[in-house]
């Protein structure tokens, strides 16, 4: 392992640092993978709580047990901590993060366990930037923390990384959209409003009319230095497009 003269010094991960600082750490000491990749919050993850860290053999993440004693299988390696303190480790992470559940090519915990969705618009907002060949990237937006009390969050697009929207906007806008002020727009009953703004509906449900209703939305990108909200940057596809007239009344 080299370390770059200009890297600054690394503290260890005992000090409460967060697994990416760690990794960042590790990235300016020059470590790479077998394959020259770098490594990430994940990598640092699966080494941390590597059985073989503490001389502890596995396979495809689970511990090879001798079947007299049902003890550990000792590897012919010296190990870097001993089993305690790599239990220790193990057990500051979640269960989807455990050690039985991350070696190579053994399935995880939350393999088939999606996170929920914490947002209104995520899963919903499409990138409008423009390529320079004219095409529009249509990459999804995904929610990231923000940066001002404003925005909390942001949607921004992983894909060409030019076009973000603020959270509570983007959110603001899908409601606008549902339930307009104006006549003649999409009609939904008024009890679902009503039931909407009161709070009385969860954000699964609300999720839900926003999937029937529209297939996505397309967000354009934001004027540099505007600060005023423009909600008509979210644009819907709606999903009855055959049914809707150019004003947005359902047919």
């Amino acid at each position: 392992m080299r370390r770059d003269s200009s890297s600054r010094r690394s503290r260890p991960a005992s000090e409460g640092r967060r697994l990416g600082a760690v990794a960042r750490d590790w990235c300016d000491l020059g470590v790479t993978g077998t394959r020259g990749g770098r490594p990430n919050a994940q990598t640092v993850t699966q080494i941390m709580t590597a059985p073989r860290v503490c001389g502890y053999r596995a396979n495809k993440g689970e511990l090879l047990l001798l079947p007299e004693t049902g003890q550990p299988v000792l590897g012919q390696w010296d190990p870097i901590v001993t089993p305690d303190q790599w239990q220790a480790v193990c057990a500051t992470f979640s269960p989807g993060s455990l050690y039985l559940h991350r070696g190579s090519g053994a399935p995880r915990l939350t393999e088939n366990r999606r996170p929920k969705p914490r947002h209104l618009a995520s899963g919903f907002l499409r990138c409008g930037a423009q390529h320079p060949d004219g095409t529009v990237c249509r990459g999804a937006l995904c929610a990231q923390e923000g940066r001002s009390k404003r925005s909390p969050y942001v949607y921004s697009c992983r894909s060409c990384r030019r076009c973000s929207i603020s959270g509570p906007l983007a959110d603001e806008a899908l409601e606008r959209l549902l339930f307009p002020q104006a006549q003649g727009q999409v009609r939904l009953p008024e009890s679902m409003r009503q039931r909407w703004r009161s709070g009385e509906m969860g954000l699964e449900e609300k999720r839900k009319i926003i999937a029937s209703v529209f297939t996505c939305c397309i967000v354009r990108r934001g004027v540099k230095g505007e600060h005023s909200w423009d909600h008509s940057r979210v644009e819907p596809v709606w999903r009855w497009a055959d049914r809707v007239a150019p004003s947005g009344v359902i047919a």
